[in-house]
């Protein structure tokens, strides 16, 4: 017996090291202060920290890119 898949939804499976890193970044209040401001010094800084963060990088695997990637 074999089981059909229903091709017009995709599963994404994720490792659990990729998961707890976009929690992280997901949960971030550093990254949601620079969120609040982007156009500041510090938002800025954070756009450029987002280049080779891995939280970043896991969150946008998981979740999607952030308002600030921009």
């Amino acid at each position: 017996m074999e089981i059909e898949k229903d091709t017009t939804q995709e599963e994404a499976h994720f490792g659990i090291i990729t998961k707890m890193l976009a929690g992280v970044c997901h949960n971030c209040g550093i990254c949601a202060y620079a969120e609040k401001k982007p156009n500041s010094t510090f938002g800025k800084l954070m756009r450029w920290h987002r280049k080779w963060c891995p939280a970043w990088a896991a969150h946008t695997k998981v979740y999607g890119e952030k308002p600030l990637s921009r």
